[in-house]
């Protein structure tokens, strides 16, 4: 009977044990040099190895429940995920000299990402305090007043012109080293400059910032409803009232900003990049609102980045259709392909960074208050509506407007809000990496 409980109470532990291991569920490639990698739980901790040849691994105590992934991106970069001892993966990257990479943690989510090496920003560069050498190295200062009076008293006590010459002269300059640079004056001295570095820097900043232009784009708009949610709120009008906080978040931090519309307005898919090709802006920023067909018995649920490219998913492929169809017929599917195999391939690579920076400034932002927000992840897709920017682009997805829970979300004020702060800290992020 014993026996029986000790192996019942092993073989439970066990079960446990393997409950709570940390384990590695998928794995998905994205863009020019990504990879998301999703956990059974969220992730505490992982060791970071640096290597030689621009080398490095993360090292996870984890189970690999799938096979052995391997990507190589370019010639040089390449990112590896295998089981490494019955209880640790390592994640091996390998880059390009002049490229590094980036690691973000999103609970149960961790994303690497192989990207261009940041420059050296004058915010980095550390303003040493000034050094006070003894005074034999330095040549003599005017002495004070109070202290030349002093001088002049002990040289009329003084009684041969030796002995001043010999004790009194190195008193003198004891007591004016001593007044010339009190400590806390050089304290202050040293910490008004860093100071002043620091404002300048600030201002710096700002001024760049207003340099950069910003195109927002509402989504649909007049005749367009677009997705209709349960209670007949149509996601013309939901993206519209993102987009106006959006706007007045970037323009209280520096950035010129233009819409495409302002109001209940129709705008076809070119007028809308045309406006911003027009304007020379710095980024194009179109905000959707996703859905899925009554129909259909998916509850799907979360937000999801898209950027420029031929859709490699299903799932990517039928949203575009949805977001497509107000331009279906301006050309057909083969001029559509041979249009996206033609686009500056540089562009969309930097289309992919700006999509992992505002998917993770949304995410980090609403997850403070909504931690059950689903991380649709980044994606790509043939959205026509950024086919002609000439500048980097991406589609928001803010959530499902087909959903009971998030469909409310998404139309009231507060959660609006959070949405435009999340956007506008990844639109910092990406311009302090990519600047």
């Amino acid at each position: 009977m014993l026996v029986r409980l000790g192996v019942v109470a092993c073989l439970f532990w066990l079960h446990f044990a393997y409950a709570t291991t940390l384990k590695i569920i998928n794995i998905v490639p994205f863009g020019s040099s990504s990879v998301k990698i999703s956990f059974n739980q969220e992730i505490k901790k992982f060791k970071e190895v640096l290597l030689k040849n621009f080398k490095s691994y993360l090292e996870l105590e984890a189970i690999l429940t799938i096979p052995k992934k391997h990507y190589q991106f370019s010639k040089q970069s390449s990112i590896t995920i295998a089981q490494f001892s019955p209880k640790l993966v390592r994640v091996v990257i390998s880059h390009a000299p002049k490229m590094t990479y980036e690691v973000k943690i999103l609970k149960d989510k961790l994303y690497v990402s192989i990207v261009e090496k940041k420059p050296l920003s004058r915010h980095q560069m550390v303003l040493k305090p000034p050094k006070h050498h003894a005074l034999k190295h330095q040549a003599p200062k005017p002495a004070p007043k109070s202290i030349k009076k002093e001088a002049k008293e002990i040289k009329e006590k003084t009684p041969t012109k030796h002995a001043h010459s010999k004790h009194t002269h190195s008193q003198l300059n004891e007591r004016s080293a001593k007044k010339e640079i009190p400590k806390k004056e050089a304290e202050n001295e040293s910490k008004n400059q860093v100071f002043i570095a620091e404002k300048n820097d600030a201002f710096i900043k700002t001024k760049r910032k207003k340099h950069k232009k910003i195109v927002l784009d509402a989504g649909h708009g007049g005749k367009d409803c677009g997705a209709m949610s349960s209670n007949l709120v149509c996601e013309k009008d939901i993206v519209l009232e993102v987009v106006k906080f959006l706007h007045k978040e970037l323009k209280k931090r520096g950035y010129s900003v233009l819409l495409t519309r302002d109001k209940d307005i129709y705008i076809d898919l070119v007028a809308r990049t045309e406006l911003a090709n027009k304007k020379s802006a710095d980024l194009f920023i179109s905000v959707h609102a996703n859905s899925i067909p009554k129909r259909s018995t998916s509850n799907a649920h979360g937000i999801e980045t898209y950027f420029l490219s031929t859709a490699r998913s299903e799932r990517a492929r039928k949203v575009a259709e949805q977001e497509n169809k107000d331009n279906v017929n301006l050309m057909d599917y083969f001029s559509k392909s041979l249009l996206l195999n033609s686009l500056n391939t540089q562009r969309l690579i930097v289309s992919n960074k700006l999509a992992i920076d505002v998917q993770y400034g949304m995410l980090q932002s609403i997850r403070k208050n909504y931690p059950d927000v689903v991380d649709g992840g980044v994606r790509e897709g043939p959205f026509w509506v950024l086919a002609g920017a000439l500048m980097p682009s991406i589609l928001i997805e803010i959530g499902y407007n087909s959903h009971a829970i998030e469909s409310k979300r998404i139309q009231s004020k507060p959660y609006q809000k959070i949405l435009a702060k999340g956007i506008a800290d990844g639109i910092d992020s990406f311009f302090s990496k990519n600047d």
